[in-house]
């Protein structure tokens, strides 16, 4: 192939030598016009080598992203985000918030190469400027689904109002057994009768968890004990009795009973950060004076963001993730001015 290249390089200049020279007609021979072609292709199809693509597998299976390797401090005039604030998706079942916003970066990222914006890859030393910038406001466990924020560039300085803001979940629990996770991905500890709780016993002591309580955290959590985080001994088999986790105040804005079949109850709860609801039906079973765990788990409000304004995961685009952070900064604005007008 390289050989044929240089031929064909070789006699297309030869051949307008030849026409410089008056040694050839003006109107190039088709062979000529062919190797003129395929020089032209040959060139783009150097320049389109400089694009590679980097595929990252995780646990939630996330796409492949395209790179392009450019000089640093090279002038880009394309700019790196289209759109710089707030918006949130659904997180689906079995994905970590991480690879939630792992995906999405990966997609902004994308948008911005074929832009011509040349963003620099996660963790690059060179032109730190150009990392694309995705963050989240709050963590959902691996099997929970709902509202996750996220913030894109600028907007990553925001999301600490809404790990620290109110949240509200649709929890199911079921009365009779515990796990190590206090959720149905671990695996069961114990086992309570239960048979003697009634719906109206449940009804009955959910006013006493609203409220500032004192609540202890699952030991598979993200918490630091003895500088190490509470999930990475768990999973060196350490158990929850075996770690004297420290409670923490939490607050319970309100609790409201959705349904009750014994031994299966659905909650909605309203709270505070850094309240764990898996905590919050664990406590609700040894209250109920049996065990209870958490069955399925989705946040439906965080902060200002509901379910509806959640982009599916069908839907997650560059295109839908800008339209909703413009969205959302419009109403920002206005917001704001009317609280000027009002002030």
């Amino acid at each position: 192939m390289r050989l044929c290249l240089l031929a064909l390089t070789m006699f297309a200049f030869s051949s307008r030598l030849m026409s410089v020279y008056g040694l050839a007609t003006t109107t190039p021979s088709l062979f000529t016009r062919r190797a003129q072609t395929f020089l032209t292709l040959a060139s783009r199809r150097r320049s389109l080598h400089r694009f590679s693509t980097t595929v990252s597998d995780n646990d939630a299976t996330i796409g492949a992203a395209s790179t392009i390797e450019t000089d640093p401090n090279e002038a880009v005039d394309a700019p790196l985000y289209l759109e710089q604030g707030l918006f949130c998706v659904y997180k689906p079942c079995d994905w970590t918030s991480s690879n939630v916003v792992s995906y999405l970066r990966k997609i902004l990222e994308r948008d911005a190469t074929v832009r011509g914006a040349r963003p620099s890859k996660v963790g690059s030393r060179k032109n730190k400027s150009r990392v694309i910038k995705v963050g989240h406001g709050g963590t959902l466990d691996p099997l929970a689904t709902g509202v996750l924020v996220i913030g894109v560039g600028s907007g990553t300085k925001q999301l600490q109002s809404f790990l620290d803001g109110s949240k509200r979940y649709r929890a199911g629990g079921e009365l009779g057994f515990e796990t190590t996770t206090l959720d149905m991905e671990g695996n069961v500890t114990k086992r309570e009768p239960f048979e003697h709780v009634t719906p109206e016993h449940v009804a009955q002591i959910l006013p006493s968890f609203v409220g500032t309580i004192d609540q202890i955290p699952p030991i598979y959590s993200a918490i630091r004990k003895d500088g190490k985080r509470l999930y990475e001994q768990a999973r060196q088999g350490v158990t929850a009795e075996e770690v004297d986790i420290p409670s923490r105040q939490v607050v319970i804005h309100g609790i409201d009973l959705l349904s009750c079949d014994i031994p299966a109850f659905t909650l909605d709860v309203e709270c505070g950060g850094g309240t764990y609801i898996r905590s919050l039906i664990r406590d609700i079973g040894y209250k109920l004076g049996t065990a209870a765990t958490t069955t399925s788990l989705e946040r439906t409000k965080q902060g200002q963001f509901t379910l509806d304004d959640a982009i599916m995961k069908d839907d997650w685009s560059a295109e839908s993730i800008y339209a909703a952070i413009a969205q959302f900064n419009q109403a920002r604005m206005e917001e704001s001015a009317l609280a000027d007008e009002s002030g």
